[in-house]
């Protein structure tokens, strides 16, 4: 376990399906275990950042692993007071058709620490659920690439950002005194901790290349789902900025590079937008 919570089960972003529809015949809740293998990603870094998260890796049944981290996941944050105020959170489990679960839950009394590794969580299979959502437009033929797809992956990202600022949602003395502590040596034994590290966004990215690239020869830059996509695009990397402002300002990031985080951030906001 991780800071006191159990490990989060997830599938390689590589191996998750490749249709929405298998999100949505997955059953979840069962009382029949999953059958799977823990299969640790192979670059160390990604591996680091899923072990500080508590995230395993196993083989087998993608979509159910998945559909049974979302509803347990969004549930878990949903029971926040100030959840109330992020109705794309449930619009995610709409779009994957999925009801939320009876969970623990966090309440305004969660320590920061949790709070941050249980945000992340969500953000991990968040992530996940969108790249099934791009999956499934670039499978479709291609009249239906701006279909159910794009659209869920819309929601899924949206739902995203929801989950960044519930998981900053305390003071940036606790994020300057215990979270970034926490991912710097001593304390962590890797320098350089950033969420570029992550596997599921990694893939995210690519498919969201495959997905402009092919939406570029078939559908004019006006198309409305484009722009939707875009926007949500822009809503995640928006809400990264906000809360890079708020704990660490114009200081340096935990990964290094520029001095400056902002500046940073504002131009990996601009080249993820050139992608769609």
């Amino acid at each position: 376990m991780r800071h006191g919570c159990v490990e989060l089960r997830l599938p390689d972003p590589e191996q998750l399906p490749e249709e929405l529809e298998s999100l949505w015949r997955s059953p979840v809740g069962e009382a029949r275990p999953v059958r799977s293998v823990q299969c640790p990603l192979s670059d160390l870094r990604e591996a680091d950042y899923d072990a500080f998260f508590g995230v395993i890796r196993v083989s087998g049944a993608p979509a159910r692993l998945l559909s049974g981290a979302l509803a347990t996941t969004v549930s878990t944050m949903a029971s926040l007071p100030e959840a109330t105020a992020e109705p794309a959170l449930h619009q995610a489990l709409d779009a994957a058709r999925l009801a939320p679960v009876a969970e623990p839950g966090l309440t305004s009394n969660t320590p920061p620490q949790q709070r941050w590794i249980h945000g992340h969580r969500l953000f991990f299979t968040l992530t996940q659920a969108a790249i099934v959502g791009l999956q499934d437009a670039l499978a479709a033929p291609r009249a239906r690439s701006c279909g159910p797809g794009v659209q869920a992956t819309r929601v899924f990202l949206r739902a995203s950002a929801a989950a960044m600022r519930l998981t900053t949602s305390f003071p940036r003395s606790a994020y300057e005194h215990i979270v970034r502590p926490s991912m710097t040596p001593p304390q962590h034994s890797v320098q350089g901790f950033s969420g570029l590290w992550s596997a599921d966004h990694r893939v995210l990215i690519t498919r969201l290349r495959a997905w402009g690239a092919m939406h570029k020869e078939i559908c004019r830059d006006s198309c409305e789902t484009r722009r939707c996509l875009l926007d949500a695009v822009d809503e995640v990397y928006t809400a990264h900025i906000d809360i890079c402002e708020r704990f660490v300002g114009d200081g340096p990031s935990i990964l290094g590079g520029s001095g400056n985080s902002l500046h940073t951030l504002s131009i990996l906001s601009k080249r993820r937008g050139k992608l769609l």
